[in-house]
C-alpha cells in the first residue's frame, strides 16, 4: 500500500493534535470538578447565611405584626417565609444524607415555620397565652439556628481548609503534570518531526549523491533501500532501475567496441598477412617435393586443403560460423601438417557429430590447433600427438585441443587464467600466445578467447590444463543452449 507523504502528514499532525487535545480535555474536566465542588461549597455558605438571617428577618416582621397590627407586616412575614421554604428545598438538595447535623437542622427550620404559623393563629384569635408561648418558642428556636449556622458553617469552614489544601495539593500535582506532558509533547513532536523529515531528505540525499556519482561516470554504486512507501519509493526504484539500465547499456557498448575492435584486428590481419611467409613458404615446398615424389593427385588434395584454408580465413568475420565448419577446416590443416612431418606428427579426433551443429565464431580452433602444434609438438622427431576431442557433457558442449608437447610455463598459463576475467585485468596485461613461424593466420590465443566471452556472454568459457613437460589442454566450454545452425552476427 502506497502512503503519500501529504497523507503521513496529516496523520501524524492529527495524532499530535489529538493528543495535546485529549492532554487539554482531561485538565479541564479535573478542572472544572475542582471549581464545581468549590461553588457548591460556597453555595452551602452562602445559603446557611441566606437561611440564617431570613430567620431573624421573619422574627423581626412577626414581633412588628404582633406589636402594630399592620398588614403590612403579615404580608412581609408571609413572603419571607415562602423564602425561607424555598432555601429549605435547595438545603434539601444540597444536603448529605448521612450529615446528622444538617438533618437536625432542616427540621428546625420546618419547626420554627410552624411556631410561626401557630404565633399568627394564635394572635388573630386574640389568644394572647398561646401566641406569647409560641411567639417565645420561634425566638428560641430562631436562636437556636442561628448558633447551629455558625456551628455548621464552623464544621464546613474546616472541613473547607482541608478541601483548599487538597485543591492546592492537587493544582501542584497539575502543574508538574502539564510541565511534564508539555515536555513530552515538545520531545514527541521534535522525534516526529525528525523522523518524518529523515524519511524524506534521506533518500532524497542518497538519491542525489548518487546522481552525482553517476554524473562523473561511478555506475558501480548499490542500489539504494529505503523502508518508506510514499511517493519516494517508486522513485528510487525508478532511479535505481535507470542506473542498473545505463550499467547494463555501457556494459554492451563496451563489449560491442571490444568485439568490433577485435574484429577489425582479425580483419586487418588477414588481409595483410593472411598467410605467414614461413608457413607458405613450407607449404609450397612440400607440393613441390610431392609433385616430384610422386603423381599429382597427393599434389591436387595438398592444394584443395591450401585453397580451402584460405578461402575460409578471408570469410565474413561478422557472421558466425558452425562447429562443424571449424572441424572441416581443422582437418584440412592436419592433412597439410601431416604431408609435412609424415609420421612424426599424430593427428586424432574424437567427435559427437551431434555436437557439430552450435554456433561458435569464425576461426577459433585453427589458431589453438596452430598454437599445439607450433609450441607443443612441432620440435619433435617422433611420437608427437595432437588430439580433436568434442563431446556432450553435463548439458555443455566440451571442445578440447590436446597435445603431448612441452606444456606451457606457469606464468603464461596463469596470465591467460587472469584474462579468463576481463574485470581483473587490464587491456595492457591480456597475453596473446607468441606467434611464431609458421602461424597461417596471426590470431593470437588473447583474440580467441575474449570473441568467444563475447559471443555467449559468458566468462568461464576457457578451462587451461598444462604442465611444463606434460602437454597441454586447451578445452572449451560451449553452452549446450546456444542457438544452433550459422550465420548470426558474432
Amino acid at each position: 500500500m502506497l502512503f503519500r507523504i501529504r497523507s503521513k502528514l496529516l496523520l501524524y499532525f492529527i495524532v499530535l493534535v489529538v493528543l495535546l487535545t485529549s492532554v487539554g480535555v482531561i485538565f479541564y474536566n479535573s478542572s472544572e470538578k475542582v471549581v464545581g465542588e468549590y461553588d457548591d461549597s460556597f453555595e452551602r455558605f452562602l445559603l446557611l447565611n441566606d437561611i440564617s438571617q431570613r430567620t431573624n428577618l421573619i422574627t423581626d416582621k412577626l414581633h412588628a405584626y404582633i406589636l402594630d397590627k399592620e398588614v403590612t407586616y403579615l404580608k412581609d412575614y408571609r413572603k419571607e417565609k415562602i423564602l425561607l421554604i424555598k432555601d429549605q428545598k435547595k438545603l434539601n438538595q444540597m444536603m448529605d444524607s448521612g450529615d446528622i447535623s444538617l438533618i437536625n437542622y432542616k427540621n428546625m427550620i420546618e419547626s420554627f415555620i410552624d411556631e410561626c404559623d401557630a404565633t399568627v393563629g394564635a394572635f388573630e384569635v386574640d389568644d394572647i397565652n398561646r401566641y406569647s408561648d409560641h411567639f417565645n418558642e420561634v425566638l428560641n428556636i430562631a436562636s437556636f439556628l442561628h448558633e447551629s449556622t455558625l456551628d455548621i458553617l464552623n464544621d464546613k469552614l474546616t472541613h473547607y481548609q482541608q478541601f483548599y489544601e487538597q485543591m492546592d495539593q492537587q493544582n501542584h500535582y497539575y502543574r508538574l503534570m502539564s510541565l511534564a506532558l508539555f515536555t513530552a509533547a515538545f520531545f514527541l513532536s521534535t522525534l516526529l518531526a525528525l523522523w518524518i523529515s529523515g524519511g524524506i531528505t534521506k533518500p532524497i540525499s542518497l538519491l542525489s549523491k548518487a546522481a552525482n556519482e553517476i554524473a562523473i561516470g561511478n555506475l558501480a554504486g548499490e542500489d539504494i533501500k529505503i523502508s518508506s512507501k510514499d511517493e519516494l519509493k517508486p522513485l528510487t526504484e525508478t532511479f535505481n532501475q535507470m542506473r542498473t539500465n545505463l550499467r547494463q547499456l555501457v556494459m554492451e557498448i563496451k563489449q560491442k567496441s571490444e568485439l568490433d575492435k577485435l574484429l577489425k584486428e582479425l580483419e586487418l590481419k588477414s588481409l595483410q598477412n593472411q598467410i605467414n611467409p614461413h608457413f607458405l613458404f613450407n607449404t609450397l615446398n612440400t607440393v613441390s617435393k610431392m609433385a616430384y615424389l610422386e603423381d599429382a593427385d597427393q599434389t591436387s588434395r595438398l592444394i584443395v586443403a591450401v585453397a580451402a584454408i584460405l578461402r575460409y580465413n578471408l570469410g565474413d568475420f561478422n557472421r558466425a560460423s558452425t562447429l562443424q565448419e571449424e572441424v572441416r577446416i581443422v582437418e584440412e590443416y592436419f592433412f597439410i601438417q601431416q604431408t609435412r612431418f609424415g609420421e612424426r606428427i599424430q593427428f586424432i579426433t574424437e567427435i559427437e557429430k551431434e555436437c557439430l551443429d552450435i554456433e561458435i565464431p569464425r576461426l577459433i580452433l585453427q589458431p589453438l590447433i596452430e598454437n599445439a602444434f607450433i609450441h607443443g609438438v612441432e620440435s619433435y622427431e617422433e611420437n608427437g600427438e595432437i588430439r580433436l576431442h568434442i563431446y556432450h557433457w553435463d548439458e555443455r558442449i566440451n571442445v578440447e585441443v590436446i597435445d603431448n608437447g612441452k606444456g606451457m610455463p606457469e606464468t603464461v598459463k596463469n596470465k591467460l587464467l587472469q584474462y579468463l576475467n576481463p574485470a581483473d585485468s587490464e587491456p595492457d596485461e591480456l597475453v596473446e600466445l607468441q606467434k611464431s613461424k609458421g602461424h597461417s593466420t596471426s590470431i593470437g590465443v588473447k583474440n580467441v578467447i575474449r570473441r568467444l566471452q563475447l559471443f555467449y556472454q559468458r566468462n568461464d568459457i576457457v578451462a587451461i590444463e598444462s604442465e611444463p613437460g606434460k602437454g597441454t589442454t586447451f578445452r572449451l566450454i560451449i553452452p549446450d543452449n546456444a542457438t544452433k545452425g550459422g550465420g548470426e552476427s558474432c
